[in-house]
């Protein structure tokens, strides 16, 4: 079976001049054609964003189903991750993962579509290395325990190839990897870019394509993928 995903850091719904744009968020994913999405960077409530409920606003726009795992309190509002499904979501879990400062989450769902379940997460990884290499081995023991395929989406801040990327490796594969598409997802500055957001996975799923969009929304850029799942 066929399925677009994507991640995607939203950066709180502001562009990188720090409007509030959630709309255009909205056409972004519904131009891809992404049928399940990892978002990361969303506020729920927060003064700073207009007292928005990001993904609850997203998912009216886009006509999807959700799930939210806020990690942190602002105020009265949070901040956090979400997904976002054209297919119903089963259940969801959010874990809070050991953090140095900024507390970081794992949000995982269980997605049904068609005949099929898919366990899909997504993350936003710690800003330290080896903080990073810890999140990352709490978060293989959540994949330890699932059964059946696995996608995990999510701005990992870390390039290919260091600690928590190499350590999610022992159980996923990187989709960019498997069908080699290099991207740079981050722009450093406008000359320099780099591939920090990531989707990976495990071998019942099946890349078949990996790229990004280029759009404004963010100062990340929205990579999206499309697999096959056995």
């Amino acid at each position: 079976m066929k399925l677009n995903v994507m991640t995607y850091n939203i950066h709180g719904g502001r562009d990188r001049s720090g409007r509030i744009n959630l709309d255009d968020v909205a056409d972004v994913i519904r131009q891809s054609g992404a049928q399940v999405i990892g978002l990361q960077e969303v506020d729920s409530l927060t003064v700073r964003s207009h007292m928005i409920d990001e993904i609850r606003y997203l998912s009216k726009k886009l006509g999807m189903y959700y799930a939210y795992g806020p990690n942190i309190r602002l105020g009265i509002g949070f901040f956090g991750n979400g997904i976002l499904s054209a297919f119903p979501i089963e259940m969801s879990k959010n874990y809070h993962l050991p953090s140095q400062g900024e507390r970081r989450g794992l949000l995982l769902s269980r997605i049904v579509f068609y005949s099929n379940s898919l366990w899909f997460l997504t993350t936003h990884l710690g800003l330290k290395a080896n903080e990073r290499i810890r999140q990352a081995e709490e978060i293989l023991k959540v994949v330890e325990g699932l059964s059946g395929p696995v996608i995990l989406t999510g701005d990992f801040n870390e390039t290919p190839g260091c600690g928590a990327h190499s350590c999610l490796k022992q159980l996923l594969l990187d989709a960019s990897e498997v069908v080699s598409s290099d991207y740079y997802s981050f722009a450093m500055h406008e000359s320099h870019g780099v591939k920090i957001d990531y989707i990976m996975h495990t071998e019942e799923v099946v890349p078949q394509y990996v790229g990004v969009i280029e759009a404004d929304c963010s100062d990340h850029l929205p990579v999206i993928s499309s697999v096959m799942i056995s």
